[in-house]
C-alpha cells in the first residue's frame, strides 16, 4: 500500500477549527491565531499563470484574452497529451531551375502515445517550427463578443447606480467629492480656457482625450439586436445513412473527444484539430481569520520551493500508528502510537479527554467574552468579495467514537528535532523529565512510544482523544521586545484502529 493512498491517509485525523476532520498533510497552521486551518479555512489568490509544457509566465490580463491557453502549445485532440514538433523533408521544385528538385525542412504536429499527426486531418506542413498553425473560427464569436459586452455594460450601470443610492442622503465632503468625480481636473480645465469636460474623449477619472469613452457613455447600453429565429422545419433531420449504412465506430470521435472542442463537436476523427493547452496557476493561500499568508510559492514556474509554507506537518506534532494488538469487543486491548516533535524546541505533551476539551475551550470562549475580546466577523480588506458567514456550524465530531480508550495521567516530554541525532551515539536529553514506564515505550531522537488501551463496543474501532502539547511561536511581536512566546494549543485527534473480532 502506497503511503499516500486516501485509505491510509485517513487512518489519523485531526479536527480543524472549523470542525472538519483532515490528515495532517491536509492541515496548515496558522502561527498568528495558533490555530488549525484547512482548505475551506482559507481563501485562495492566483499568483501566476503559466504554460506546464514550455513552462512560459503570463500576465493574468493575457491569459484572459487568450481564454487561458498557451498559444504555442498543443494538446492532441485524440487522446489529450502534448503534441510535439516534427521535421521532416520533401521534394519541391527549385527557384533557380524548375526542371531540378530540392529538398525543403517542414514542421508538422505528431503525439508520441497514440501517434496521431496533423497530416492525419490533412492540416498543412509549415515552413518554420514555431508557425501559425490554422484554427477552425467559431461562427457564433462576433455574436458571443456583442453578448459580452452588452452585459459588461449592464454590470457597469448597475454599479454606478448601486454607488449612488449608498452616498445618498450622507453629506459628503469636498474632498471625497473632488476625489471620485475629478473636481480638481475640473478646476484646472476651467483655468486653462478649456470646457470643463471632454465630451465623448474624456476619460473615466480626469478627463484626458482618447483615454476612454466620455462620461456621458458611462451605462450606454451595446446596440444589439435579438437573435434571427429559425423555424423547426428548416433544421436537418438527420441523415438516412444512419439508418441504412453500416457506421463505422473507428472513425466516430467519443464524448470526451466531443467535449474537448465544445464550439464545433466533430462527428468524425478526421475533423477533429489540435486544441491549445490550458494554463495552469500558481495560488497562494491566506487565512480567512487574520488574513496572513500560510503558503505563498516562488514566482518562477519551474521552481517547486515556497517563500512561505505553513503546513501543519512541521508545526504540530505527528501521530502515526505504531502497534495494536488483535481486538475483541468488551475487552481492553493495547495499542502503540508514534508522536513526532516537528519543531526546533522541545515540548510538553499531554493527552486528554475530548470532555476535558470541551470544558478547556468553554472556559476559554466565557473567558473572552468577559474582556471583550469577542470576535467580530467583517469584510475583508484584501478580498472584499468574501462575505463572512452567517450560518453557525454544529460539531458533529464529537460522539463518533466507538471504543473507549484509557489516557495516561502523565506528561510525557518531545525532543526538538535534530537532524544529526541519528549520528550521536549518545542517549535522549529529557531535560530533566522522568518518563512513566507504563506509558511510554522507547525513544528515539524527537520521537516517541506511548501506549494506551482500548476497549471496542461495536466492530469498525474509532477512537477519539485530544493532545495538548506547548507550541513556541518563533513570531516576534512588536510589543514584546524580540521574547519568544510559549502558547498551550489542544488539537482532537481521531484514530481509525481497525475491526474487532
Amino acid at each position: 500500500m502506497s503511503p499516500f493512498d486516501k485509505e491510509l491517509l485517513e487512518k489519523v485525523l485531526y479536527r480543524c477549527s472549523c470542525g472538519s476532520r483532515k490528515p495532517i498533510s491536509s492541515l496548515y497552521f496558522c502561527r498568528h491565531c495558533l490555530d488549525l486551518r484547512c482548505g475551506f479555512c482559507v481563501s485562495h489568490e492566483v499568483d501566476s499563470h503559466y504554460c506546464p509544457n514550455c513552462m512560459e509566465n503570463m500576465p493574468s490580463a493575457e491569459a484572459r484574452l487568450k481564454k487561458n491557453r498557451c498559444a504555442n502549445c498543443f494538446d492532441c485532440p485524440h487522446c489529450g497529451h502534448t503534441l510535439s514538433t516534427r521535421a521532416s523533408s520533401v521534394s519541391v521544385p527549385s527557384p533557380d531551375d524548375p526542371t531540378k528538385m530540392t529538398a525543403k525542412k517542414v514542421y508538422y504536429l505528431a503525439c508520441a502515445f497514440c501517434r496521431w499527426t496533423s497530416r492525419d486531418i490533412g492540416l498543412p506542413d509549415q515552413l518554420v517550427a514555431s508557425g501559425a498553425w490554422p484554427e477552425q473560427t467559431n461562427p457564433y464569436s462576433e455574436r458571443i463578443s456583442t453578448l459580452q459586452e452588452h452585459y459588461r455594460t449592464i454590470a457597469q450601470r448597475e454599479k454606478m447606480e448601486k454607488e449612488s443610492r449608498r452616498f445618498l442622503g450622507r453629506k459628503l465632503s469636498y474632498l471625497h467629492l473632488s476625489d471620485k468625480y475629478g473636481l480638481s481636473s475640473v478646476a484646472a480645465r476651467k483655468r486653462s480656457g478649456l470646457s470643463s469636460l471632454a465630451l465623448g474623449a474624456s476619460g473615466l477619472t480626469g478627463g484626458v482625450a482618447g483615454a476612454g469613452v466620455g462620461r456621458e457613455d458611462i451605462g450606454r447600453l451595446v446596440d444589439i439586436a435579438p437573435a434571427t429565429p429559425v423555424s423547426l422545419h428548416e433544421i436537418n433531420d438527420l441523415p438516412t445513412e444512419l439508418l441504412t449504412d453500416p457506421i463505422d465506430m473507428y472513425n466516430m470521435t467519443t464524448l470526451e473527444q466531443r467535449f474537448a472542442q465544445v464550439e464545433f463537436q466533430p462527428e468524425r476523427v478526421d475533423k477533429i484539430y489540435p486544441t491549445h493547452k490550458h494554463l495552469m496557476i500558481k495560488r497562494s493561500q491566506r487565512c480567512r481569520r487574520c488574513e496572513h499568508n500560510l503558503s505563498k510559492p516562488e514566482y518562477n514556474p519551474t521552481s517547486i520551493k515556497f517563500k512561505i509554507q505553513l503546513a501543519a506537518y512541521y508545526h504540530v506534532p505527528e501521530i502515526i500508528i505504531f502497534k495494536v494488538e488483535p481486538m475483541e469487543r468488551g475487552k481492553h486491548t493495547r495499542f502503540v502510537i508514534k508522536v513526532v516533535n516537528p519543531t526546533n524546541s522541545g515540548s510538553v505533551l499531554e493527552v486528554v479527554s475530548l470532555a476535558e476539551y470541551q470544558d478547556t475551550k468553554a472556559k476559554e470562549d466565557a473567558a473572552r467574552k468577559e474582556k471583550g475580546e469577542e470576535e467580530k466577523t467583517t469584510v475583508s480588506a484584501i478580498n472584499p468579495l468574501r462575505q463572512p458567514s452567517i450560518v453557525e456550524a454544529t460539531d458533529q465530531n464529537m460522539n463518533i467514537a466507538t471504543a473507549e480508550v484509557t489516557l495516561p495521567k502523565s506528561k510525557i516530554y518531545l525532543p526538538p528535532r535534530d537532524d544529526a541525532a541519528e549520528f550521536d551515539e549518545g542517549g535522549v536529553d529529557l531535560a530533566g523529565h522522568v518518563d512513566d514506564r507504563d506509558v511510554v515505550m522507547w525513544r528515539k531522537s524527537n520521537k516517541v512510544g506511548i501506549q494506551l488501551k482500548v476497549k471496542p463496543s461495536e466492530e469498525n474501532v474509532l477512537v477519539a482523544f485530544a493532545i495538548q502539547y506547548q507550541y513556541t511561536n518563533t513570531i516576534f511581536a512588536h510589543d514584546s521586545k524580540k521574547e519568544v512566546r510559549t502558547a498551550t494549543i489542544c488539537v482532537p485527534v481521531f484514530l481509525n484502529l481497525g475491526k474487532a473480532a
